[in-house]
């Protein structure tokens, strides 16, 4: 062997090793998915827009997304403790929460005009909730303090207006809709869940009043693909059967709030069982991201045996499918709508994702149980 060609060879056996790779032995998926993750931030931080009013934010195919997208991405970024001002993201991160902020309209609404923009508005609260604390000096932190009061606002009197009995508790798409579904709710009280911990008050009725509608939308699957179960319908009242992405949101969403194991939650993972991680598929209703995101904590919450039957094969999943340049794409299935958001929104998800047991964000702590 050439001494050229030794020098080219030995840094990357070298590199391998500091990996935890031994030569010829196969590569640690724990591993392969933190350089997973450390490729995706670093495209993330590459794309941010720089510069004019957009500044903070990252380019999505559908303008009003801006907020949210900004918001997943800052996420991403705490999600793997850099933090704002610090380091080698700490600028990026400045500059998304920056951007948020500026979002809200002057009720205090986030959704950006949006005909669904109660996700919006949960996702950059959320944002929001997890920077507190985090601010580069106390004016800033007050400031940041006062817009998460104001957005959680919107989130209450949203729930108060006046529903028909299968709707209410809940929240759907505008803080002024009659209406409710379980993935807006779920969205809703991930957001309050947040808002505890930060130190925020939340009236318990808020709360009771959500899970009995979460509860409300439980149905018994007989004929279950892995057998008899049961899962979540997206609108109690409304929709005919249930659905592996709000199931998994109903099961996160409840071992938040309920510290004893739920009577139904058996029979959820049984229904779930069935539908195990693919790239894409009728299970997501055209949103991987979203149905991946939602299954993922809420197996998280519940802990093993579940949560690594489901999340080893999502964590080989999402690491055969990032692209070279260290982005992820869209399932080819995946609806228009999803897509406008842009590669931001599923590079940040699919970070999250692979994120969830460093419990860096508030969201993501595994929270005790009482059996």
């Amino acid at each position: 062997m050439s001494v050229s060609l030794r020098w080219f060879i030995c840094p990357i056996l070298l590199a391998c090793m500091a990996a935890g790779w031994a030569v010829g032995a196969v590569p640690d998926p724990r591993v392969q998915a933190q350089a997973a993750v450390a490729s995706g931030l670093r495209w993330l931080a590459a794309h941010q827009v720089s510069s004019g009013p957009e500044a903070g934010s990252w380019e999505t195919g559908e303008p009003r997304y801006r907020s949210a997208v900004a918001s997943f991405a800052g996420l991403a970024f705490l999600a793997n403790g850099h933090l704002p001002g610090e380091g080698e993201y700490g600028q990026v991160v400045e500059q998304a929460m920056r951007y948020v902020q500026g979002t809200m309209a002057a009720d205090g609404y986030l959704g950006q005009g949006h005909g669904a923009g109660m996700y919006i508005h949960a996702i950059a609260t959320l944002f929001g909730l997890s920077y507190l604390g985090l601010a580069p000096d106390a004016a800033a932190e007050r400031d940041l303090a006062a817009w998460c009061r104001r957005s959680l606002r919107v989130i209450a009197e949203a729930q108060k207006v006046s529903r028909p009995d299968y709707a209410r508790g809940g929240w759907r798409y505008t803080p002024s809709s009659a209406e409710s579904d379980l993935s807006v709710t779920s969205w809703q009280l991930l957001v309050l869940h947040a808002a505890r911990q930060c130190g925020f008050e939340v009236e318990d009725g808020s709360i009771e009043d959500a899970l009995r509608f979460i509860d409300g939308a439980y149905v018994a699957v007989p004929d279950g693909p892995a057998g008899p179960g049961g899962g979540y319908v997206y609108r109690p009242g409304l929709s005919r059967g249930p659905e592996p992405g709000v199931t998994g949101a109903a099961v996160f969403i409840k071992s938040l709030f309920e510290r004893r194991e739920d009577a139904h939650q058996n029979a959820a993972l049984t229904y779930l069982a069935g539908y195990p991680p693919a790239w894409g598929g009728a299970q997501y209703n055209g949103y991987f991201f979203f149905g991946a995101f939602y299954m993922t904590q809420g197996m998280f919450q519940i802990g093993d045996p579940a949560w690594n039957r489901y999340y080893t094969p999502l964590r080989t999943l999402l690491l055969e499918h990032q692209a070279g340049d260290g982005s992820w794409p869209f399932a080819p299935d995946d609806a228009l709508q999803g897509q406008l958001a842009g590669p931001t929104y599923s590079t940040a998800m699919a970070v999250l994702i692979l994120s969830m047991e460093k419990q860096y964000l508030p969201m993501y702590q595994r929270q005790k149980r009482l059996f």
